[in-house]
């Protein structure tokens, strides 16, 4: 005698290809979302080493005020108006593991950050009212400091239009 084989169910075809579409839906939602998660990604890395920067920033300013004087520094950095005027600008590299003065007292060549690694800019203002200007009797220099980046991006031999870069700025304090 012969058994008949049990009735097997299984999908229909047009449940497989429902299947297949919202699956391959669901892949391609997925990898349009790659590049700006990538970009994001990037930004908070780069948000991360900035928010590293202050006490990198502080020891640069240290070593140019032993090199040049307490007093040398405080005038190279120019008080805070309206526009910010150019004042004393130094330059890290991504890693936030060099910083050096731009254009007073650089390190030596050994230790600089070469234009093409400089990819946070660093500008400092001492403050123009009381109680945190700057007097040549006292024992502090108080500063703004604002933070841009990217200064220059890798591969390009000029710097990023300050609208187009991101920003941090912080307070400073050095004592002699």
């Amino acid at each position: 005698m012969f058994s008949c084989p049990p009735k097997t169910f299984g999908f229909s075809l047009v449940e497989v290809i429902l299947a297949v579409g919202i699956f391959a839906l669901a892949v391609t939602a997925m990898l349009a979302l790659l590049p700006s998660l990538a970009r994001q990604s990037a930004q908070s890395a780069d948000s991360l080493v900035a928010l590293r920067l202050p006490d990198a920033v502080r020891i640069e300013l240290q070593r140019v005020a032993t090199v040049g004087g307490f007093d040398a520094l405080a005038a190279e950095t120019k008080p805070m108006t309206a526009p910010l005027p150019a004042t004393l600008t130094l330059a890290a590299s991504r890693d936030a593991a060099r910083v050096q003065t731009k254009n007073y007292l650089p390190p030596p060549v050994t230790d600089q950050v070469g234009d093409e690694e400089q990819y946070f800019l660093i500008e400092a203002w001492s403050f123009n009212a009381a109680p945190l200007a700057f007097d040549a009797s006292g024992t502090l220099l108080a500063l703004h400091v604002r933070v841009s980046w990217p200064y220059r991006i890798p591969g390009s031999v000029t710097a990023t239009p300050l609208a187009d870069r991101e920003q941090l700025a912080f307070n400073l304090a050095l004592s002699r």
